[in-house]
């Protein structure tokens, strides 16, 4: 059985196709657990609906909101499948999604399977394509059994961090103990999806687009406002993830450090004008957590873009950490 967990904020508008996408899939055997993360709309009412139409659909309420990690993590709480599938309330898979994706792993005895998504643009009211795979990935691992071992470590933060492009064994994250992040917090999956990766011994892809992603104003696909600052989290969390095993993080330190330095300053140039200085801020004493907490001093330096450590002054922070301590 496959537990579709599905995190719903807001999208009364969207619900009807996203649920009847699971409903009318070919392969039957499921559940939809729904986590209404107290919503204003009339999204409840849309979830009890389907409810009381199939009993395969259980609805879980936070009392507050929470955001998708946690309402994510509730729903693996108590999901029974043996499959574990994240889906948006504001997407759709396609209808043989479920019976493609059981076939694979199963046959290849895999702790998750990797596939690939179509975009929906409300505006203008048309479908794309944004390859969240490189050729050069897709031709050497499609429908191979490979892990992150395999892979070219610059290739490691190329691949698809979301949670709704692949099907998950239960038992593999429940033995490693994979979550989400509980804070509400976005780029949630970005910890959970690396821990996953450098955990796993089997995992494939098959290029197949199977799931719809709808890219609309107003979901965090399009922020560009103060929740950016979340990611300065989410860099603290990637770092733990890989602190775990410091062997890994040697490994890596390059590809891990190149992604939070670029992302931070990707972001930057992404957000409001009016939150760029307060982010600067933020950036800046996320330094100071590199150099005290991680001691990543010399790895930073060594390794970093000078680039970006110029743009956000580290040497200047570099400075303050250290008469602080003098």
């Amino acid at each position: 059985m496959i537990s579709v967990i599905i995190p719903v904020y807001n999208v009364e508008d969207y619900l009807h196709v996203c649920i009847n996408s699971v409903l009318r899939q070919s392969y039957q055997d499921f559940e939809i657990i729904c986590i209404d993360d107290a919503s204003t709309d009339s999204s409840l009412e849309t979830l009890e609906y389907f409810a009381q139409k199939d009993s395969r659909v259980k609805i879980l309420k936070n009392d507050s909101n929470k955001g998708p990690g946690y309402s994510r993590n509730k729903g693996l709480g108590i999901a029974k499948g043996k499959y574990i599938s994240f889906l948006d309330g504001d997407d759709w898979f396609s209808p043989n999604t479920f019976e493609t994706l059981i076939k694979k792993i199963k046959q290849d005895n895999l702790d998750f399977l990797l596939f690939k998504n179509i975009v929906y643009y409300e505006e203008p009211q048309e479908f794309g394509f944004e390859e969240y795979y490189d050729m050069e990935f897709m031709d050497k691992f499609n429908n191979q059994v490979f892990n992150h071992w395999d892979l070219d470590k610059n290739k490691l933060f190329f691949v698809s961090n979301a949670p709704w492009n692949k099907l998950y064994l239960k038992s593999f994250l429940d033995d490693n103990n994979i979550r989400f992040p509980n804070e509400n917090l976005i780029h949630e999956d970005n910890p959970f999806f690396y821990k996953a990766f450098i955990s796993a011994e089997r995992v494939s892809i098959i290029d197949m687009y199977l799931h719809n992603r709808r890219r609309r104003d107003g979901s965090i696909m399009t922020l560009n406002d103060e929740r950016l600052f979340d990611f300065i989290d989410i860099s603290y969390k990637l770092l733990d993830v890989f602190f775990e095993d410091k062997k890994l993080y040697e490994y890596y330190k390059i590809e891990v450090l190149d992604y939070i330095f670029r992302s931070l300053n990707g972001k930057y140039y992404q957000i409001e004008d009016e939150f760029k200085e307060e982010y600067f801020k933020r950036v800046q004493e996320a330094f100071k957590v590199f150099i005290k907490k991680y001691g990543l001093y010399k790895d930073i330096k060594d390794n970093v873009n000078d680039d970006y450590l110029e743009f956000f002054k580290f040497d200047d922070i570099v400075g303050e950490v250290i008469g602080s301590e003098s």
